[in-house]
């Protein structure tokens, strides 16, 4: 900082304790008083060290000699006591051995911090999700599910730490600049305190990315970690596909015969899936096995590429299929299937694959039937073994879905997680100790997506996954839906 800058803004704090001092009291003691002073544009403060650091990243001061009730510019207040006043701080150290849902923490509590989209009464929060461009999800749809849950604990009279929530949706179209494009837009012109994503790996991580730069927590389910894994305010909800690769490879091993099988990986070309078809590829190689075919296609393929890559698995006797791609290529990929009368295993991981509306197309004009997906969250037609109020909140707040569906399950059970980051704070909710209590959360559990356990070095939290099947009519009492067949897995 200049020396200019850093005089004007002694100058504010000057004149703020200066002003309004009446005749006749020079004399008399004064107690210590708060003691308030505006930040420069772009402008923060360290939590952990009081330094005042510039819109380009260079301390220009610091809040602790100057006082700790900082005007922001967005308006925000970084609140506490001036330095050397003796009055209690929440500096102390805290932590808990509570297993379930506990805060382990040796380190100090940030103080204060940014406050954006929080007021006394709610909490402002945004997510972003490929309602068009990748999945056939009903856009609306997708926006109760984001907000039904903060709904229902309103309905039932539950605040999130004293507050209720709102939670926006923007459409990222399946494409990563418009995904940075709508969360700049969330947090510079609607004020949102923190973002999340519900799927698409490389739109998850633009949007994370963006908003480590901008300085926001963002949760998503896991996807890639490329690029995400050293971000300080990053979070995974759920394990990455990188982390999946090996329980993927132990389902195929053990339980589906793939060690004495041709199995293959189809996956769309982008750096983002690398780590995920390494960690697989490596799984395999070291159950004793190996991938005969390994396909990366183009995200902008199309019914000529499904056809061709149908073709090529056939010829190869390819009898295991990881698929990572699309939802809408895949469709295509099993239409393909059909027509050459191609019926192999069908597995992979994700979230959006794993939507009945999937399976309905997938049953009827593919080769779905007993394809097996590893799902942060359960079957729609199974939700009530995990959550007795999910068709209750549904009912009450959008009485036109009836019971919801599968795509509103994926909001709820992120809410849950959401909701408990959220509380970890307490009343003092900040962006620095939303990160600082996140990351040392154990255990989270919501009865939906399978437990969250979160650490200071460890911002990947999942810890299983839920195996769905797809159940064609013809199979079993096939209904054209996923099934829930095992649930909370950690390993085959």
């Amino acid at each position: 900082m200049t020396a200019g800058r850093l005089v004007a803004l002694m100058a504010v704090v000057a004149i703020t304790a200066a002003c309004g001092q009446k005749d006749g009291v020079a004399d008399q003691p004064i107690p210590p008083q708060p003691v308030t002073f505006a930040l420069p544009p772009g402008a923060t403060v360290d939590p952990q060290t009081g330094n005042i650091i510039d819109a380009e990243g260079n301390v220009i001061g610091n809040a602790g000699g100057l006082g700790s009730s900082v005007i922001g510019a967005s308006g925000g207040t970084v609140s506490g006591s001036p330095a050397g006043s003796g009055s209690a701080t929440s500096g102390a150290s805290t932590g808990s051995t509570d297993p379930d849902g506990s805060v382990a923490s040796s380190a100090s509590e940030p103080e204060g911090g940014t406050a954006t989209g929080v007021s006394r009464d709610s909490i402002l929060i945004g997510a972003h999700a490929p309602l068009t461009g990748a999945a056939p999800i009903p856009s609306d749809s997708a926006q109760k599910g984001n907000d039904v849950y903060w709904k229902w604990l309103a309905e039932t009279g539950e605040l999130v730490g004293g507050r209720t929530v709102e939670a926006i949706l923007r459409n990222d179209n399946y494409n990563p600049s418009q995904a940075v494009a709508v969360c700049k837009e969330m947090v510079e012109r609607d004020g949102v305190f923190m973002l999340y994503g519900f799927a698409g790996t490389d739109q998850i991580q633009a949007c994370a990315r963006y908003a480590a730069a901008a300085k926001v927590p963002y949760v998503s389910v896991g996807v890639t970690e490329s690029g995400l894994v050293g971000l300080p305010g990053y979070f995974a909800a759920t394990l990455t596909y990188a982390e999946q690769g090996p329980l993927l490879a132990d389902l195929l091993v053990s339980e589906l015969g793939a060690k004495d099988e041709a199995n293959g990986m189809l996956r769309f070309e982008t750096p983002n899936f690398q780590d995920a078809h390494d960690s697989f590829a490596a799984a395999m190689e070291q159950a004793g096995t190996s991938l005969a075919y390994d396909r990366a296609v183009s995200k902008g393929a199309g019914s000529s590429e499904a056809q061709s890559v149908v073709q090529e698995m056939k010829a190869r006797g390819v009898e295991n299929v990881y698929v990572l791609t699309s939802p809408v290529w895949f469709l295509q990929v099993l239409q393909a299937a059909r027509t050459q009368d191609y019926e192999p295993q069908w597995v992979g991981v994700g979230i959006t694959k794993a939507l009945d509306t999937v399976a309905s197309i997938g049953c009827r004009n593919g080769t779905l039937n007993k394809a097996k997906f590893f799902s942060p969250f359960p079957a729609w037609v199974d939700i009530d073994r995990f959550d007795a109020d999910f068709k209750k909140a549904v009912r009450a707040i959008y009485p036109e879905e009836e019971e919801g569906d599968d795509f509103m399950v994926i909001g709820y059970g992120l809410a849950k997680v959401l909701k408990q980051l959220l509380e970890a704070p307490g009343r003092d909710l900040t962006r620095e100790r939303f990160v600082y209590f996140a990351e040392r959360l154990r255990n989270v559990k919501t009865g939906v997506y399978p437990p969250v356990s979160f650490a200071p070095d460890d911002h990947l939290g999942g810890t299983g996954v839920h195996l769905n099947e797809a159940q064609c009519s013809g199979y079993k009492a096939g209904d054209n839906r996923w099934h829930t067949i095992r649930s909370f897995v950690s390993d085959f």
